[in-house]
């Protein structure tokens, strides 16, 4: 339970709140908190859209809709298709006006979190072609793209509590496009150095955002992943709670199996029951799921 002030994060365009998960540098666990902050909202019984704007493609495969495991023939997510690689429309379609792209529409390819048992949120995938979105993305309307396509969506009638963006590891068109469109950020960090001077480049990137399109961004969380109880681990915290504490809660994470094992089988770790318990992971996000309600002031919604 957190002690957050009400009301802090900003509201977008759309009316719905919106925050982008983001670091410049992999493997901060942006991805895994996209997937478990969504759940944890949907469990609270809110209407969730996650969408993958990261040409890597780790949100959707955590979700067990890319490449089955081959190694695994037990695996849940062999049994599902793998979207990455359709020829219907696909995200980069949506984002991009290029001869070689439909013409397309974000509520053309939302999938329904009814439509897979597995599923707690509905779900914009990522796709192959993705990588050209940063060739094709070169002018500056390029940037405003996700912000158009999600005002489209809500006129064509998506009425959602939350959307969160997974956003690439790193400062590319996507990830301005991302911040742009949600005008709030949560930022994934390890408590090490590189990645304390990644979130620094990250912040002059907000800066410059804030500055060209003359938007404010709020500062929803900062989560802390693979938190161990050392030394490094406590000197960093301890960064991060001088730069970031007074702008909004931080969050430790601790370094734990569970949640690999649930993106290895496809689900976010509240669908996932794994041989270990797992109440300290989805207590965290449980409370980053609070703490969103309370940054755009929404009541909470016990399910």
């Amino acid at each position: 339970m957190t002690d957050a002030p009400r009301g802090w994060a900003v509201t977008p365009s759309t009316e719905i709140p919106t925050v982008a998960f983001g670091n410049q540098k992999g493997g901060t666990g942006k991805t895994t908190a996209t997937i478990n902050s969504a759940a944890a909202l949907a469990t609270r019984d809110h209407e969730v859209l996650a969408i993958d704007l990261d040409p890597q493609a780790d949100l959707t495969k955590g979700l067990g809709l890319g490449p089955g495991d081959d190694t695994d023939p037990s695996n849940p997510k062999n049994a599902l298709p793998n979207t990455l690689v359709t020829d219907d429309a696909n995200l980069l379609d949506v984002l991009v006006d290029n001869p070689r792209t439909h013409d397309t529409n974000l509520s053309e390819i939302v999938i329904r979190a009814d439509e897979y048992d597995h599923l707690n949120f509905d779900l914009v995938p990522s796709h192959k072609d993705m990588g050209l979105a940063r060739d094709w993305m070169d002018d500056a309307n390029a940037r405003l793209s996700l912000k158009v396509a999600l005002e489209e969506l809500v006129e064509d009638g998506y009425d959602y509590d939350f959307i969160l963006i997974d956003c690439p590891p790193d400062l590319s068109v996507l990830t301005d496009a991302a911040f742009i469109a949600s005008q709030n950020a949560l930022l994934a960090a390890q408590t090490q150095a590189t990645s304390r001077d990644a979130l620094d480049d990250l912040w002059d990137q907000l800066e410059s955002i804030e500055d060209n399109q003359q938007i404010e961004i709020g500062i929803v969380g900062l989560l802390a992943n693979m938190y161990r109880d050392d030394g490094q681990s406590r000197k960093f915290e301890t960064v991060f709670t001088e730069s970031f504490a007074s702008m909004a809660p931080i969050f430790k994470l601790p370094m734990r199996v569970a949640i690999q094992r649930a993106w290895d089988n496809g689900r976010d770790i509240f669908e996932w029951e794994d041989a270990n318990d797992q109440q300290v992971e989805r207590d965290v996000f449980g409370d980053i799921a609070e703490t969103m309600e309370r940054a755009f002031d929404r009541a909470p919604v016990e399910a």
